[in-house]
């Protein structure tokens, strides 16, 4: 949001004091600013543009100019600002819904033999944080006597709007231009399975209702047809993306749709070429047939088998394909072992989805395109998964890697695979070490401190301007990712005041300006840089 103010401000400077690493101490010198008289005539008064501080909004609780979406919101990717609701969705961007039939509520997938690697694909993410690649479009979890794959429950009901996220939630923004049918339900993408609309936001206002079936497809439906902008705010587990399967027996799973007798039977031979059966637990059976179809690899070289049976059969023996054919192969597969899957896809790559009874995974197994093209313009943040909980054979990628490299290809910074910046779900606290000339603290996890340094780039700096820093996250020497860097003044006898968070990119470096805040009071302050850390590194924080 944005602040205009008229204040009266002299510089403020930091103080000479030597102090331990981590953090720079300096003085902030406020003069009133509505003081009259001799004494102040010297004293500059400017009428400035303040400009938007995501960390405030996110502090203050602030909203959009109507009020119904937050104006940020924290992410283990940074703090995020909420996109203009009001932009135009006239404006060239990637529309979604429409009369075509792709866009409808009746969907099925036929798997192609085409096992080769293309070497290019384009890709839209109207989400921040970015899932790149993960953009959920379609999923199904059931397969015909073709072995088409479909949606065993296809019956639309209400996505409920509303609520407020929930401890060990990853939180989002959706900024998407739909094309509205008159009276007709049209398909929308999610972030993933169980995603909830916390609020929602319409230019032109439009009256529309969020649908989902029984594969947990999203859709909007109108009584109108227009081309409108819809903003949501969403919230999901965070589980999803990445947690270990727990060890449980196949008999408390739900039972998952039969599959045809044919595929049935090819199944079960690809079950046992695997050494795959239902003694195993649910976690060592997952580990296993994630492992064997990670395991695939693209080839030029067409199956032979065209009838639907033969060529699953040929994919799973043979082991070649890519993102799509290796899914495809892993669902028919786990459905007759009798885990709930589903397939799902956009444009850009294919996955599966193993349920657990209680949670849905998100389970990646590789094999998309070489190289992603990525519209510049709708590349924000991007997101950070909590690791994989499997293993990667030698020479796979992963789609978030595909995601990093794409990223990069555009002068993006962002993290690198496997980084976990959401910690307060874990219940971490901070004990202080209280030995003299201590300038760090220890964490009540199995992670040693981080280490950070910090420049401040700024020798004075007026009340409402930015404060300029710049430093590195590492972790016994390597770099630390994706890790929020938060930036605090401390002094004595007063509870420490937030000016900001900056994020570390790749490199582990952090750099940008927080704002020196108006109503700070006359004294000396120490600066503060504090990390929360990841899933590599440890806390840091300095006294």
């Amino acid at each position: 949001m944005s602040r205009r103010g008229v204040v009266a401000s002299t510089p403020m400077k930091r103080a000479p004091t030597l102090r331990p690493r981590f953090f720079r101490p300096f003085s902030v010198l406020v003069a009133a600013a509505l003081l009259t008289g001799p004494a102040v005539a010297d004293a500059p008064v400017l009428h400035e543009y303040f400009p938007r501080d995501d960390a405030e909004d996110l502090s203050f609780g602030a909203t959009t100019a109507d009020g119904r979406l937050p104006a940020a919101i924290d992410t283990p990717s940074g703090v995020i600002p909420a996109p203009d609701p009001s932009r135009s969705p006239l404006a060239p961007d990637h529309v979604y819904g429409g009369r075509s039939e792709a866009h409808g509520t009746s969907a099925e997938y036929r798997i192609d033999r085409n096992t080769s690697r293309p070497s290019n694909v384009e890709y839209d993410d109207p989400f921040n944080p970015s899932v790149t690649p993960f953009k959920r479009a379609f999923a199904y979890d059931a397969v015909d006597r073709q072995l088409a794959l479909s949606v065993a429950d296809p019956k639309l009901r209400p996505l409920e709007v509303g609520g407020s996220p929930q401890p060990g939630d990853d939180q989002f923004y959706a900024d998407l231009v739909i094309d509205l049918v008159e009276g007709k339900a049209v398909r929308i993408p999610s972030v993933g399975p169980g995603t909830r609309a916390l609020a929602l936001q319409t230019f032109p206002e439009t009256k529309l209702v969020l649908l989902h079936d029984g594969a947990d497809n999203w859709f909007v439906r109108a009584s109108e047809g227009r081309r409108i902008r819809l903003t949501l705010q969403l919230a999901i587990s965070r589980a999803v993306f990445g947690s270990p399967f727990p060890d449980i027996a196949f008999d408390v799973l739900p039972s998952p749709p039969p599959l045809p007798a044919a595929a049935a039977e090819a199944a079960s031979r690809t079950l046992q070429r695997i050494g795959v059966s239902r003694t195993l637990r649910l976690r060592e059976a997952v580990a296993a047939l994630v492992g064997y179809f990670r395991g695939f690899a693209p080839s030029t070289d067409m199956p032979e088998a065209t009838d639907p049976v033969g060529l699953y059969e040929e994919l799973a023996t043979s082991r070649k394909g890519v993102c799509r054919h290796r899914a495809y192969a892993f669902v028919i597969t786990a459905l007759h072992l009798g885990i709930p899957v589903r397939f799902v896809r956009n444009e850009a790559h294919a996955w599966v989805e193993v349920s657990d009874g209680r949670t849905w995974h998100r389970v990646d197994l590789g094999g998309a395109a070489g190289h992603l093209d990525l519209d510049p313009r709708t590349t924000g943040f991007q997101h950070v998964p909590p690791a994989d909980p499997q293993p990667w054979p030698n020479g796979a990628e992963s789609g978030f890697e595909l995601a990093r490299r794409a990223r990069e290809d555009l002068g993006l910074k962002g993290p690198g695979p496997g980084v976990d910046a959401a910690r307060l779900a874990l219940g971490h606290s901070l004990v202080h070490d209280p030995s003299p000339g201590s300038s760090a603290s220890r964490a009540t996890l199995p992670f040693d401190a981080s280490t950070m340094t910090l420049e401040i780039l700024d020798q004075t700096i007026r009340r409402g301007e930015p404060l300029r820093l710049r430093g590195r996250v590492e972790q016994a020497g390597r770099p630390c990712a994706g890790a929020r860097v938060d930036v605090m003044l401390h002094r004595e006898g007063m509870e420490p005041v937030p000016l900001g968070s900056l994020p570390t990119g790749h490199d582990g470096a952090f750099a940008g300006a927080v704002t020196a805040r108006l109503d700070l009071d006359v004294g000396d302050y120490d600066v503060v840089v504090t990390t929360p850390g990841s899933a590599r590194c440890g806390l840091g924080e300095a006294r």
